[in-house]
This record gives structure tokens, C-alpha cells and sequence, in this order.
């Protein structure tokens, strides 16, 4: 089948992992790129940000390409993880008779300016449940649920598990998460951060001796991920029950995992014997405890993660499902 991915490609980015997977199930792929202006730096994203507001049609003529690159190609399947890419857009890659599904790979918090919801799609997949069951209920949208994934390719054991003292965490260092994290360091737990750099407004805090510096990719993410004591995995408050996609990539990666409860955890994972997880600070001082004290429970976790992940939690599983629905 020939299936074109509309969104940013990059080195473990999330379309980027969706091409790879089609691939590997033998599809014919063809990235279409971004639905919006790109930038490569804080000062140059600032001036896209602003001119894209000023001149939409930066935009527009963007996805006119886009269009015409997926007609071109012939395109039968068109994946779209961009929620910047406009209905007007989706209807014209639907001219020819393509099917056209959006995967939504961010909470609720980020939905923007909800552009989704007004395209003529032939399926939307959320990552968070609750979305999915009001859009059904409300909009009478073919919504449907569909987690995050793991890519084996990268996210895989490649060394020995928890040899490294410390927990790794890992993204953006937003105020939850800081304050997390000072509150752990507080308490003697040793953390190691990766991401990246700290905001200045977030002005002076601990945890920035304890950050690295730089983000971490493929096999980089899968040695630092498995060699520690323990991913931290932080959920953002609007994840509200659903979860991200550092559960599934560490658990691929074969780390310990100890992450924030959600009522779809034990859905994905057996809590206590694939990963650990925490419900308040006491639970996670104590259970960070055990991963530091507790000889082989991080192998142990890992290896049972990992081959969670790598049977029901990839890319390749969920794309299953994803062109099963717009098929």
C-alpha cells in the first residue's frame, strides 16, 4: 500500500517512527513533511511563531504542497500527525479517493485550535480515553483510542540493566516536574536529567547541576534508559487517564520503569512485576528506595518490560489497528 505521514521527520520523532514501522510492514511510505513552518532555533522559532500569525498563507502554501506531493504519489493511506494541517487541506487529499486518518500524539492540554475536529477525516485516534468517549458522545466523530509505542528498532535492552546509581528523567523541565524533582533531590533520591536546556524563567533551582544538557535518541535513550537504576516516568497533569510515550520506550528499552499511576497503566503493564508505579510522593520515595536497595529488581523489571513492550506496545501494533479502521 502506498502511505503517505504527514509531520516532522527526525531522529526518533514520532513520524519518523510511524515511517519506519510502515515500512517493516512493507508499505510503500512517503514522508510528506510538516503542515506548518519550521524553525531551527529559539530566537528563529519566535519569528516563524509570529509570522505565521501575521501571514497565514505561510501555512497554506506549505500544505498546497503537501497535497499536491500526495496526489502526485498516488497516495491510497495518508497518515497525519500535525494538527496544524487545515481541513481544507484534508479534503483536497481526499479528492482522488485517499483515506485520511489523524494520530494525535499529545494530551488534551495541547489540542490548540482543535483544527482536528473540522477536518473531513476518515478516522481520529487520541491517546487519551476520555477525549476519544466525548468526542464519540458529543461530535459523533470516528474517534477512536490509540496509545503511543515503542520502536524496537531503538527502544531495545542493549547493556546491562541498573548499573548506573541514579534515576534518569528525561523531556521538557516544566514546573511540575521541577518541582518534583527538587523534592526527590530533597529526600537523597540521586537523579540524572536529560532534555533540553532549563528554562531561565525557572529561575535557580537544584536540579540544574543534576541536567546534563542535551536530549537523548535511539541508542543513546536505550543505553542511558536501561543502564539506571530507574526511568522516572512524570506524567502532565492532562494526561488524565491515558499515558505517554516515555512509558513504552523505556519499557522497550528494558528499563526499570517507575512511573505515575494512571488508570491505564495496568491496562498496558503489570504493575509490580513489568513496572512499578506511584500514586503520591510517599509511594514514589518508597518504591524509588527499593530500585536503589533491592539487588536484580531493575533486570528483573526490565526484562519483563521489554518484552511487554516488544509483543503488544509498537509502532507496528498500533498501526495495525490505525489502518484496520480506515480501511
Amino acid at each position: 500500500m502506498r502511505i503517505g505521514v504527514v509531520g516532522s521527520m527526525g531522529l526518533d520523532y514520532f513520524a519518523e517512527n510511524i515511517r519506519d514501522a510502515l515500512r517493516r510492514m512493507g508499505h510503500l511510505v512517503i514522508p510528506l513533511g510538516s503542515a506548518h513552518a519550521q524553525a531551527s532555533g529559539r530566537l528563529s522559532a519566535r519569528v516563524v511563531m509570529v509570522g505565521r500569525q501575521a501571514w497565514p498563507y505561510l501555512d497554506e502554501r506549505i500544505q498546497r504542497r503537501i497535497v499536491k506531493y500526495a496526489l502526485n504519489a498516488e497516495c491510497e493511506v495518508i497518515v497525519n500527525v500535525d494538527a496544524h494541517l487545515g481541513p481544507g487541506a484534508v479534503a483536497r487529499l481526499k479528492r482522488d479517493g485517499a483515506r485520511v486518518a489523524f494520530w494525535f500524539p499529545d494530551h488534551v492540554a495541547n489540542l490548540g485550535r482543535e483544527l482536528m475536529l473540522l477536518g473531513p477525516y476518515d478516522a481520529l485516534f487520541f491517546k487519551e480515553p476520555h477525549l476519544v468517549e466525548r468526542l464519540r458522545a458529543t461530535l459523533d466523530l470516528q474517534a477512536y483510542y490509540l496509545p503511543e509505542a515503542c520502536n524496537p528498532r531503538w527502544h531495545r535492552p542493549v547493556t546491562p540493566a541498573g548499573t548506573e546509581p541514579y534515576f534518569v528523567i528525561a523531556g521538557t523541565m516544566r514546573p511540575s516536574r521541577v518541582r518534583l524533582i527538587e523534592r526527590l533531590m530533597a529526600k537523597g533520591i540521586p537523579v540524572r536529567l536529560y532534555g533540553g536546556p532549563i528554562p531561565r524563567w525557572l529561575g535557580e533551582s537544584p536540579i540544574r547541576a543534576a541536567h546534563v544538557g542535551y536530549p537523548i535518541w535511539c541508542e543513546e535513550k536505550a543505553r542511558i534508559f536501561r543502564s539506571a537504576a530507574g526511568v522516572l516516568n512524570t506524567l502532565y497533569p492532562a494526561e488524565v487517564i491515558g499515558v505517554n510515550a516515555r512509558l513504552f520506550e523505556a519499557a522497550g528499552c528494558g528499563a526499570a520503569v517507575l512511573t505515575e499511576f494512571r488508570p491505564s497503566v495496568p491496562e498496558m503493564f503489570d504493575i509490580g512485576a513489568e513496572v512499578l508505579a506511584y500514586r503520591d510522593f510517599d509511594d514514589l520515595i518508597d518504591q524509588a528506595r527499593r530500585l536503589l536497595e533491592e539487588h536484580g529488581l531493575a533486570s528483573r523489571l526490565g526484562d519483563a518490560a521489554a518484552r511487554r513492550a516488544h509483543s503488544d506496545h509498537t509502532y507496528e501494533v498500533r498501526l495495525a489497528t490505525l489502518l484496520e479502521k480506515v480501511s
